[in-house]
């Protein structure tokens, strides 16, 4: 973990009073699952605007109807336990697309160094991390981020009623490959990446219903709009 000491960062920023303190967590599922999150739906700012001067911050994106309820009290509270630094919202005008925000350059120097990037995340590549890789419980954790972002759980309709389908859909083709790898170590049967929005492909998902209920069990969903589809799916 980070181990700055103040006098180091007053050397790169000059002013102490610019830097938000926070509190650095311990590898765990809650931090495993964040991870999950932003690497679906977040992203790290690191922008310098000069020598000693810059602008970082943390954003989650959401959709302002699906997943207010999410984002501001799930996520929110997720960041306040990790780092006890409350996050602030911005619903982006003329548009359904909220963000929860933690500015501050702390935040973003522990994220990169547990194994995040700042910036274009399908330039980059970035993915899940070894760290969470090589722990089935914090591995479950993530990929519970990565649905509750970029994936959904549907029925099938209108022409198969009462078939459901797990769908994880992103545009970086290394984050996709290593769900659906970690899925398969996991014992689920996730679909060959698919989709043509891209020559790689876009997305996976899990078609048995069995493996439905057991992700469910297992894995489980924080999102309250993945949690009412899988009620559907026990219930049908």
């Amino acid at each position: 973990m980070i181990q700055k000491t103040k006098e180091e960062y007053l050397k790169e920023h000059k002013n102490w009073g610019s830097i938000k303190i926070i509190n650095f967590p311990e590898k765990s599922e809650r931090l495993a699952e964040l991870v999950g999150i932003i690497l679906g739906d977040g992203n790290l700012h690191a922008y310098k605007k000069g020598k000693d001067v810059g602008t970082y911050s943390l954003r989650i994106a959401g959709n302002y109807i699906k997943d207010y309820e999410y984002l501001t009290n799930y996520v929110a509270n997720l960041c306040k336990d990790l780092f006890m630094v409350k996050p602030r919202t911005y619903k982006q005008p003329n548009v359904n697309c909220i963000y929860l925000i933690i500015d501050g350059r702390l935040i973003v120097d522990f994220l990169i160094e547990i194994g995040l990037k700042h910036g274009n995340k399908i330039k980059s590549q970035v993915t899940i991390q070894n760290w969470i890789k090589e722990n089935d419980a914090y591995l479950k954790a993530c990929i519970r981020g990565l649905i509750d972002t970029d994936g959904c759980i549907y029925e099938m309709l209108p022409h198969w009623p009462g078939l459901f389908q797990i769908n994880f859909e992103n545009r970086n083709i290394t984050l996709l490959r290593d769900t659906r790898e970690a899925l398969i170590n996991l014992g689920y049967h996730p679909s060959k990446i698919c989709g043509k929005r891209t020559v790689f492909g876009t997305k996976i998902y899990i078609s048995r219903k069995e493996e439905i209920k057991r992700f469910y069990k297992e894995i489980w969903s924080s999102n309250d709009r993945n949690i009412k589809q899988f009620t559907k799916v026990f219930n049908s």
